[in-house]
């Protein structure tokens, strides 16, 4: 039997696949959203890595605090509590894959699962005009310790907020504080989160610091036994006039 022939089977296909465009404009909009989420996601764990500096500009909301312990009146909430506003550098970019989810293959291929991993934290005990050393003091002992944070500044230093961290390792109690600055120029308070004692310092507004060093000191009673500093940090962020200087570091032994 002789095939039939429809020519106008061809020119209704070709008329249906012009109506039928795909709008380029929507696609790349879902593109973009998908891959936005994506680099959020992936963004989260190195933001957390960011570790003390972010708490210091973070303005402690939510942390229950014990205020200045250590002798005279508690200083008044404005003084203690005023959350800096300066802005942290950003974190590292995570670039997105170059596949878009929503463009699916007519053939899918096989993927190979990949984990991303978090970048280590960059210490940062030097910036600019400020240095830092943070090291057990040599009168710790086997249920009691006390981390002492060394600033040396060669400029005079007109705002400070800087926070030692102390890793809520077994028995670890917050046992007091102290500083080598006087003490109506600073405020001092300690927050309990649930991983770490939280030891702040901020200068006073109005005051001023000298070129040259100051210490910082967080005491703590913990379990019996030699405990680690190692996973005690700190951060500070200080302004001498229109500079600005920003460390992060860890404890040593």
């Amino acid at each position: 039997m002789a095939e039939r022939h429809y020519p106008e089977l061809g020119a209704v296909l070709r008329e249906e696949a012009e109506r039928h465009v795909p709008d380029r404009a929507a696609m790349l909009t879902r593109i973009a959203h998908r891959r936005s989420r994506r680099a959020f996601a992936a963004l989260r764990p190195v933001a957390a890595a960011a570790s003390v500096v972010a708490t210091v500009v973070a303005g402690f909301a939510g942390i229950r605090l014990t205020g200045d312990r250590s002798g005279g009146a508690e200083p008044p909430a404005a003084a203690s509590m005023a959350p800096t506003t300066e802005a942290l550098s950003p974190a590292p970019t995570v670039a997105p894959s170059s596949t878009p989810d929503d463009v699916t293959a007519p053939t899918r291929p096989n993927r190979t699962t990949s984990t991303t991993t978090t970048p280590p934290i960059r210490w940062q005990p030097v910036s600019g005009f400020l240095r830092s050393a943070a090291v057990l003091d040599s009168h710790s002992n086997d249920t009691w310790a006390q981390g002492n944070l060394t600033l040396t500044t060669a400029e005079t230093i007109t705002t400070l907020d800087l926070v030692i961290s102390v890793a809520r390792t077994a028995g670890v109690r917050d046992t007091g504080k102290w500083t080598s600055v006087p003490t109506e120029m600073i405020t001092m308070t300690v927050a309990e989160e649930k991983g770490a004692l939280i030891y702040r310092y901020t200068l006073n507004e109005g005051r001023t610091l000298a070129p040259g060093e100051y210490v910082f000191a967080a005491q703590y009673q913990h379990a019996a036994g030699k405990r680690d500093p190692g996973g005690d940090t700190y951060g500070a962020i200080a302004r001498a006039g229109e500079k600005r200087a920003e460390v992060i570091g860890v404890f040593q032994g």
